[in-house]
């Protein structure tokens, strides 16, 4: 069979599947799994092309991690933000990082448990604490838009979505690491995947970011950022910690300063959303 054909069949089969089961499973690249039968977007795509999903993007963020830090990844935690069910966080700590500890946050119920259920399904529960929370600057109960069709899109910021609304728990990071005791320098990675609601994450986690300014991988969501009323706020406070970042889109790289982010073209979409960022932290380049 061809490699068109192949896909094709990977395709039905698992439309198939979705078409009579409430839930869908698939394992890659050594990581396993399930999901809504409704995700057209993860689950079918990790299916189909047997990759997991945003691999080319962890496994840059750990390569960069390395150019630009010096990170002790013996001991710690890797946090992901927004994580969905689980596909960033199970799949960076097996693949890179299987010393670490997994913090993860997802505000949606039902990707919550669905990424508990993967923890157990990679033997991963022993080392890895999710919490059912949202993040953000201030502690509050906000509408998040879940969409029931792409859950790993789901967001506070936009309201566009087709599907339902859910009132989650927002808290800043900060109080979350304070409360539970956890030292600021043992978080050695933040990726964070908000759906636009960076500025806010960033902003509830400023005591971590000035004691430690470890590397940050987030979503580029330009216009999301600019409608928060957090944008000059969150940039003073990556300007203490943070001179440049790279710039990723469609395979290419691209180093600025961070001040460019006040003049980076706003795309044309709901967020302003363009490829993903990774800062590099005061005295890295010359």
């Amino acid at each position: 069979m061809t490699g068109g054909g192949v896909f094709l069949n990977r395709l039905l089969t698992i439309s198939n599947c979705q078409s009579i089961n409430d839930f869908v499973t698939c394992t890659v690249e050594g990581c396993s799994y399930i999901a809504t039968s409704k995700d057209d977007i993860i689950m079918p795509r990790m299916f189909v092309q047997r990759i997991n999903w945003a691999n080319k993007e962890i496994k840059r963020f750990y390569e960069l991690t390395k150019q630009y830090y010096n990170v002790d990844d013996s001991k710690g935690y890797f946090l992901d933000l927004g994580a969905n069910i689980g596909t960033t966080g199970i799949y960076f700590l097996k693949k890179f990082t299987p010393n670490l500890k997994l913090l993860a946050f997802e505000p949606d119920p039902t990707n919550f448990k669905l990424h508990r259920l993967n923890l157990i399904l990679n033997d991963m529960e022993s080392m890895a604490t999710v919490v059912n929370y949202g993040l953000g600057n201030e502690s509050i109960d906000l509408p998040l838009q879940r969409s029931l069709t792409n859950p790993g899109g789901n967001s506070i910021v936009r309201k566009d979505i087709k599907g339902l609304t859910e009132i989650i728990k927002v808290i800043p990071l900060d109080i979350y690491i304070a409360k539970n005791k956890i030292d600021a320098q043992e978080v050695k990675y933040i990726w964070i995947d908000t759906e636009g609601f960076e500025a806010q994450v960033l902003l509830g986690s400023k005591d971590l970011l000035k004691v430690n300014p470890l590397p940050i991988f987030m979503e580029f969501n330009l216009k999301a950022w600019d409608n928060s009323g957090c944008f000059e706020d969150m940039m003073t406070l990556l300007a203490e910690s943070y001179s440049h970042f790279i710039h990723m889109y469609r395979g290419k790289e691209v180093l600025y300063p961070l001040e460019t982010l006040r003049t980076f073209e706003r795309p044309n979409n709901p967020l302003g959303q363009i490829g993903d960022i990774f800062l590099i932290k005061k005295g890295t380049i010359a």
